[in-house]
This record gives C-alpha cells, sequence and structure tokens, in this order.
C-alpha cells in the first residue's frame, strides 16, 4: 500500500487549527473556573488528539510540545499541580508556540520555532517548580527538526519515532494470520492510522487483503473496525506491540492465526461463488462496523469553488428573469408550464446553495475570548466577556470580512469603553466590568453587537475635540444625537491629535469600521447612555449574491431597492407634505416621517411636485425614512454585481444588476442614502 500523508497536510492544518482555536476558547473558561473538571477533560482531549494527528504527520516539535503539556494538563485533572496564574499563562504560551509552528508549517518557510524554553518550563511546572511563562520563539533552520522520546507501551531509544523501529523478527514458521484493528472512537485522519497500520505491517510480512478495501479504508467509509489479512513470521504480541504504538489505535484482536487461514479479499479480487461479489452479501466479514462502513456526511470544500457555483447561480437567474419578461409577451402556455418548473427548479438550486455558504458567527466569534483576555490583563482590567447568538449564520464571504471589524470594536470597548477596577469601584460600580459580544436576527440582516458596562460616550468631551479638530463649529452649541456622535467619532483622524480622557482613542479604527460594514451593504448603529455603558451594532445581510429588491423608476431610471430594508409603500398626495425645520415630512399613521425625494438624492430633475406619488417607507434603525420615486415597478430578485474601483467610492450606491429586459439598474444603498 503506497500513500503519501503529505496529501493530508492541507486537512491536518485546517483540523490542527481549529484544536488550537477550542484550546484557547476552553483556557479561557478555565481561567474562570480552574476546577472545573469538564472543562479540563475537553482540553486534555484536545490536545491529545493534536498530539496524535501530528505525531501520524511526523511533526515531531508539535509532538513533544503537546506530549509535555499534557502531563501538565494532567497535574491539573488530578489536583496535583494548581491552576495558578503562572500556569495558566505557561499553557497560553504553548498555544502561542503551536500556533507559530502550524503557521511555519503551513507557510513552508522552512523556519523553526524554538520549543525549548518552554518544554523545560513545563517540565519544571509538573516537576513541583515555579515555570517561566515568557516564550522565545527563534526562526532558523527547518521545522520539524527535533526528534521527541516518546514512550507508548515499551521503552524507545531517544530520537527515534515509534513508527521508524522495526521489530525484531524471531525465527518462526511463515502462517496466515488475520487480525482486526480498532481505533479511538474521537480519531481525527482516520485514513492516516490506516496507513501507518499497513506501513508497519508491510515491514514485517505481506499483507493479502483488507475487508472494507483499500479503496473505502482511503476514503475513511468505515466506522472504527477494519481487518487484514498478511502472511508474517512475527508473533501476535509483537504484532500487537507493534501496531498499539500508533496514536489512537485503541485495540488490535486476532480473528485467525494458522497455516491456512483464508484471507480476506483484496481490492480488485473475487471469491469464488456469486454471493462473494459485493460487500454484505453474507459472508462472515459482512458485520456491523466493517462490512457496512458508513458514508462521510461532510465534506471540505474550498470558497473559491462555492464562490464560482453562486456566479453560475447568478447567471441562471438572470437568463430565468430574461425568458419570464420573453413568456410574457406571448401566451403559450407550454411555455409557461416549462418557465414555471424552471423557476422551482431554479429557486430550490439556489437556496440550496445558500445555504452551503451560511457559516455560524461561532467561526469567527471564538477567536476573541483571548483577545479580549490578554488585552484586559495588559491594561490591568478586570472584564467578564459572554457570546450569546454564535449559531446565527451568515454568509461565509460576509463573515470573512467582519473579523477586523469587531477586532476594533472590542479593542475600543476594552481600552476606552471598561474603566480600571478602582475607577469603578469609586463610581459604585463593581470592579468586573462586562463586554458583551452578540448576533441576532433582525428581519432579513443579522445584528451583532458589542456592549460595554463602561461610562459611555461623553458628547461634552467628543463636541470639544471635534471643535479642536475643526469638525464643527463653536457655534454649534447643541445637544448632539447619538448618529452625530456616531458620525464624529467615525471621522478618520478624530481624537488621536490629543489624547482625551474618557474618549481618547474612540475614533480610532471606527472610520475603518463604518467604512467596512457599509462596503457590505450593511451600516454601523451606536447607542450609548453616560454612565451606563455603549452599544455598537453592526447591521449586516445575510447574504452578497442574490436578494430580493423593490424596483423603483425615476425620470425614466430603474433603480432596486433591497428588500431588506423596505418596511412599506404608500401613495400620497402632494397636499399631504409638511415642514419641520425646513424639513419636508409626511403623517402616516400618526407617525411624522422624514420625506427624501429620491431625484432630488440623485441629482435628476424634478417633477412639479402636484398630484400624487408613491413613497417607499425604509427603515433601517434606528431611523425611518420615506422616499419619494415616480413609479413602482414590483418585487424581484436580483444578482448583485460589485461596482468597479472607480465607482466604488460614490455614496448611495450599493452595486448593480441586470434586470431581465437586459438594461442595467444601480442597486440603492440606503443606509448612505439616508445619512
Amino acid at each position: 500500500m503506497d500513500m503519501d500523508v503529505s496529501q493530508y497536510k492541507e486537512l491536518f492544518i485546517n483540523e490542527a487549527q481549529e484544536h488550537l482555536e477550542a484550546l484557547n476558547q476552553a483556557m479561557v473558561e478555565l481561567e474562570k473556573d480552574p476546577g472545573n473538571p469538564d472543562v479540563l477533560t475537553e482540553i486534555f482531549r484536545s490536545a491529545h488528539t493534536l498530539k496524535g494527528m501530528s505525531a501520524t504527520m511526523g511533526f515531531d516539535q508539535l509532538t513533544e510540545l503537546t506530549h509535555e503539556m499534557e502531563n501538565v494538563l494532567d497535574g491539573l485533572r488530578s489536583g496535583d499541580i494548581e491552576a495558578s496564574t503562572e500556569i495558566v499563562d505557561l499553557l497560553f504560551g504553548c498555544l502561542d508556540l503551536l500556533g507559530s509552528i502550524v503557521a511555519a508549517i503551513a507557510e513552508e518557510s522552512g523556519r523553526t520555532v524554538d520549543t525549548q524554553p518552554v518544554i523545560q518550563a513545563l517540565r519544571e511546572a509538573y516537576g513541583g517548580g515555579k515555570p517561566p511563562f515568557e516564550v522565545a520563539v527563534r526562526r532558523e533552520g527547518p521545522v520539524g527538526a527535533l526528534r521527541p522520546t516518546i514512550t507508548r507501551g515499551e521503552k524507545e531509544e531517544e530520537g527515534t519515532a515509534p513508527e521508524e523501529k522495526k521489530a525484531e523478527t524471531p525465527a518462526g514458521k511463515e502462517r496466515e494470520v488475520r487480525l482486526r484493528v480498532t481505533l479511538d472512537r474521537d480519531c481525527a485522519l482516520k485514513s492516516v492510522r490506516v496507513f501507518m497500520v499497513f506501513k508497519k505491517l508491510s515491514r514485517v510480512g505481506k499483507i493479502t487483503g483488507s475487508q472494507p478495501s483499500m479503496e473505502d479504508l482511503e476514503d475513511e467509509k468505515f466506522e472504527r473496525s477494519f481487518d487484514v489479512s498478511l502472511i508474517t513470521t512475527e508473533s501476535e504480541d509483537s504484532l500487537r506491540r507493534d501496531l498499539m504504538t500508533i496514536a489512537e489505535v485503541s485495540d488490535v484482536e486476532f480473528l485467525a492465526v494458522g497455516e491456512e487461514v483464508a484471507p480476506v479479499v483484496m481490492e480488485g479480487e473475487t471469491r469464488e461463488g456469486p454471493e462473494a461479489a459485493a460487500p454484505g452479501s453474507g459472508t462472515e466479514f459482512d458485520r456491523p462496523g466493517v462490512g457496512a462502513p458508513v458514508r462521510t456526511q461532510s465534506v471540505r470544500v474550498n470558497i473559491a469553488r462555492l464562490d464560482n457555483l453562486m456566479n453560475l447561480i447568478g447567471e441562471l437567474v438572470i437568463n430565468r428573469t430574461r425568458l419570464q419578461e420573453i413568456a410574457s409577451s406571448y401566451n403559450i402556455p407550454e411555455l409557461k408550464e416549462a418557465l414555471a418548473q424552471t423557476a422551482r427548479l431554479t429557486a430550490d438550486l439556489q437556496d440550496e446553495v445558500m445555504k452551503t455558504r451560511m457559516v455560524p458567527v461561532d467561526h469567527v466569534f471564538n477567536r476573541f475570548p483571548r483577545m479580549v483576555r490578554d488585552l484586559a490583563k495588559s491594561r490591568g482590567k478586570e472584564i467578564d466577556f459572554t457570546m450569546e447568538g454564535r449559531d446565527i449564520e451568515l454568509d461565509r464571504t460576509i463573515l470573512d470580512e467582519i473579523s477586523d471589524p469587531l477586532m476594533h470594536l472590542l479593542r475600543n470597548a476594552v481600552d476606552h469603553g471598561i474603566d480600571s477596577p478602582e475607577e469603578r469601584e469609586a463610581r459604585g460600580k463593581p470592579r468586573r466590568g462586562s463586554i458583551r459580544l452578540a448576533a441576532r436576527r433582525d428581519r432579513n440582516y443579522v445584528s451583532i453587537e458589542v456592549t460595554d458596562d463602561g461610562q459611555g460616550v461623553d458628547e461634552r468631551k467628543v463636541y470639544e475635540a471635534a471643535v479642536r479638530a475643526g469638525l464643527v463649529s463653536p457655534e454649534e452649541k447643541k445637544s448632539l444625537s447619538d448618529e452625530e456622535l456616531l458620525r464624529l467619532l467615525t471621522t478618520p483622524g478624530f481624537s488621536t491629535a490629543q489624547e482625551v480622557s474618557g474618549i481618547s482613542g474612540r475614533g480610532v479604527g471606527l472610520d475603518v469600521v463604518r467604512s467596512k460594514v457599509e462596503s457590505l451593504g450593511g451600516m454601523l448603529v451606536m447607542q450609548t447612555s453616560k454612565g451606563e455603558g455603549t452599544t455598537f451594532a453592526m447591521k449586516l445581510p445575510l447574504t452578497l449574491a442574490i436578494i430580493q429588491a423593490l424596483l423603483v423608476k425615476v425620470q425614466g431610471e430603474t433603480y432596486a431597492i433591497p428588500l431588506g430594508t423596505v418596511s412599506e409603500t404608500a401613495v400620497i398626495s402632494s397636499h399631504e407634505i409638511r415642514y419641520v425645520s425646513n424639513q419636508e415630512v409626511i403623517f402616516l399613521r400618526n407617525e411624522t416621517l422624514p420625506l427624501l425625494r429620491l431625484a432630488s438624492c440623485l441629482g435628476l430633475p424634478e417633477d412639479d411636485g402636484r398630484g400624487t406619488f408613491p413613497v417607499v417607507v425604509v427603515e433601517v434603525s434606528p431611523r425611518t425614512v420615506a422616499i419619494a420615486v415616480d413609479e413602482l415597478l414590483g418585487q424581484q430578485e436580483i444578482v448583485i454585481t460589485s461596482l468597479d474601483r472607480f465607482l466604488k467610492g460614490i455614496r448611495g450606491f450599493g452595486g448593480a444588476t441586470i434586470l431581465g429586459t437586459g438594461e442595467v439598474a444601480l442597486i440603492l444603498d440606503i443606509p448612505s442614502l439616508i445619512s
């Protein structure tokens, strides 16, 4: 059996990064509750799995470091080691070092991460000493140069990995052996474990068959156990000892030993008789877990393939709309029936592709508990960090884009939202501040919110800083609304010229946050209360690909308004318009709404304003506005096409789409339009 382990490298890196994320998350929980056995068990399990994966792939530095880390974790589980601040910091340092090694493997840069200082600290920790927790990282030489000493059931020579040791071959008569290998219940990379088993056995004998077939074993189409038959002179004890050195092999059972043991069928061979033609035909090897392998339930797909698939679906939707436009011009029953069926199939296909692209926000949220913990510690602050709505799903493209904005918001919350424990006590608040990261569905949008229970934004100090920066005039002596405050705070460079206590840094990064959120078709909203805290909310569309839109016409041009922002439509007459502070408003069901004339916003000539005209009521929290248009064309599914770099900076537009008639319609960016 010839298999190249390098083909599993990308899968290994993905799995390793997921385990490291889980370990960081669990370590934050352990710091809060040092005696929690469930958290310790979870940490130990993840570290053990990572060690087994690393050993199989031959990444010796990872294997050695996780092995030493396991010893400390075992001491924590047994109570021999106390989960002190030094120990927790040391384990966090281990995770950082593991992350550096995995990154070096992924980069194939050939750099070395020096693990010896932290390994020595770990040994001192479980040896009863007080460990240092500074981790030195040097970049020299190839990764994987260290050869660990590994003991698994027997003593092995230092510097020799278990798979490299060839078992002694005692003198004996050649015979057929049939054995069953069982893997751990939580085994990762099962096909790699199979490869290691076959590699071991091929050194001490000739493999004559397997069940399931080699193809199924490579595709992991089995549960935990598989059977192998081979011709060998090795004893059962020697074979078992060799196989048990492989990571995540839990048991080796000998089914038959003798000179005339019938081998299991190799792939490509057949047994005599019709009953042997296929698996599951009633032979002695057909049993649960082996004869009827379980198909894999999920696959990893490159995001580029999903992007290409979504583009093709978009083209299909455009052509479907075009066909419907053509069909509306002819009264052919057969054509209408065929188009109706095509429309249903296209909608189902589109829905499945959209679901495939949806990923829980937990995918991004998991990165932040460790960041908040480290930042709070470096600032001398005590913070309880909580996360809610982690199962809410977003399009993968959007999710990848919001990591940096979230990092800015959380840093601002730690740096400037939460005061020091002493300042909080002086104001009658608990020493520990709280920061909450939450996601929730808001109609066709997802709202991701960062809330702190600090002192809020002091509008007086914001105003004074804005005057110094020349953003507002000294004559504007009025109370700033949350929207006006946010507009000042998100001005590039605001509050960086001079540090101001209480708001210092509030604008640093917020301009990046706002521009990024608006580029995704969403909006940034702030709510603050002096003495109670501040909430920044990013309101994001579920997807950037295909949306429902309301088509409107203004001065002969067609525009699309995303349906997620539309509250309702109405028809009003010109005599219903009133003026409040020189602003046109209308009264709709006892509510006063600002009236925005779309033609005026787009720089188009307006009509005389007489008679009746339709309005589209849009709601972008916390504002509700009525937009006056010339004509409502109806609802339609549209494919969003991004504007090129020359047009991307124009406010008020979020992209373009091709209509069924073949003409191009601009998509209105409602949040930036009404701001």
